[in-house]
């Protein structure tokens, strides 16, 4: 397995994830538009309430994306270094994953 490939790969990927994150944090004002008075005081609670889960799910996600991004650039400096073979890398690409 060419060594350059891989860590090469492992920097790629690390970027995308962080490039992902930026790029959908972007669209926060998108998924986040302003909420208006829907005339009724309980309505309003309601909108207002399920306007804040979505930003919430948007930034967990976004934050999410850095997590991996952080792990696979950590998975990269791991095996530049050689404290890991390839088995290794995957161990630590897959750290506190659940199977899903």
């Amino acid at each position: 397995m060419d060594l350059k490939a891989v860590l090469g790969d492992l920097k790629s990927l690390s970027d995308a994830f962080h490039n992902a994150a930026g790029d959908y944090r972007k669209l926060r004002q998108s998924v986040a538009p302003t909420v208006v008075s829907g005339g009724d005081a309980g309505l309003d609670h309601a909108i207002k309430e399920m306007a804040d889960l979505i930003i919430s799910l948007h930034i967990g996600f976004a934050d999410r994306l850095d997590e991996h991004g952080d792990k696979v650039h950590d998975a990269h400096d791991s095996y530049q270094r050689h404290d890991v073979d390839v088995h290794g890398l995957f161990d630590d690409l897959m750290k506190n994953e659940s199977r899903r």
